[in-house]
């Protein structure tokens, strides 16, 4: 299958940022995208959503020059909106047809003082900043809550297109993680019988890469807003998945139980559940899979 051929590739090797030491291999927390799947010209969106593009007022740029003089005194909540309005002008700013002339460097924002980078994206993946910040976005920044996410899905659609035109076929995020996600479960079923330390560690790598590419490509699909096929089970395979992972510990080994420190939240997976149509369908019609997905929600902490 094209999934565990992927995960023989360099993406599945020793190699990456991670922490964990076992006789001189490192394992990978952070896998990079599929070579494949990775533009050879940086990711332009032409029609950027300016016109709806959240506005500070006065009083807080006022409150954010009197910051950086460390005078006064600002709530979280204040923090992470200026946060917000950052990250919107460095996502727009990397995205935008505004390219100077040297190669693969993007315009200088208008804001030069931002506290997010502005990057070239030649993957969903290079964003990961953004998508990791949406779900911890309170209620109260909802309007920019609802342009971040309106930029990502304007990302994620011209992503899906200029795919498509590489590889000469339809992407879908769906079934890109659906494949991940079975290829993760095959290569589970097996560990067990994998005694050998050195083969053992690098069947658990390409296991986590499998699981680590479905999360995201599914995360991608609810965002580009992709129709997906009504009896489409990739919500349980996406629990499921992060809750193996959480169970590798920092040293590469497979623990009895997840770390809670690695598990995500509760509200984290309330964010997917509330964008994932056909959960929400199913959810009101069938009690069994009420009992299913409660199920699956209570294994998760609190916040």
């Amino acid at each position: 299958m094209k999934g565990d051929m992927r995960m023989s590739g360099g993406d599945a090797g020793m190699g990456g940022a991670g922490r964990g030491v076992v006789t001189g291999k490192y394992f990978n927390f952070k896998p990079l995208p599929p070579p494949d799947d990775i533009l050879g010209n940086p990711l332009v969106v032409p029609n950027l959503p300016t016109h709806k593009l959240p506005k500070e007022t006065f009083g807080s740029r006022m409150r954010r020059f009197f910051a950086r003089l460390n005078l006064g005194s600002q709530t979280a909540e204040i923090r992470l909106r200026w946060k917000l309005h950052d990250t919107i002008q460095a996502t727009m700013a990397s995205l935008s047809p505004a390219v100077t002339l040297v190669t693969g460097k993007r315009a200088p924002a208008k804001n030069r003082k931002l506290s997010v980078p502005i990057i070239v994206v030649r993957h969903p993946y290079h964003l990961r900043h953004v998508f990791e910040l949406l779900p911890q976005i309170p209620d109260t920044l909802a309007v920019e809550r609802r342009f971040l996410e309106l930029l990502m899905t304007r990302a994620l659609k011209r992503y899906g297109e200029q795919i498509a035109l590489v590889k000469g076929s339809p992407f879908s995020f769906e079934n890109e993680a659906r494949e991940y996600f079975f290829a993760g479960f095959r290569m589970e079923k097996q560990i067990k019988k994998v005694n050998n330390p050195d083969e053992r560690f690098a069947a658990l790598q390409a296991i986590y890469t499998a699981y680590f590419h479905g999360r995201n490509y599914y995360y991608f699909a609810l965002l580009r807003r992709e129709k997906l096929a009504p009896d489409n089970k990739l919500f349980m395979l996406f629990a499921r998945a992060v809750y193996f992972m959480a169970r590798v510990d920092w040293n590469g080994e497979l623990l009895e139980k997840p770390n809670p420190r690695s598990m995500p939240r509760r509200d984290d997976l309330f964010f997917f559940v509330e964008r994932d149509k056909t959960v929400v369908t199913r959810y009101r019609t069938d009690q069994d899979f009420q009992r299913q997905v409660k199920s699956v929600l209570d294994a998760f902490p609190a916040s």
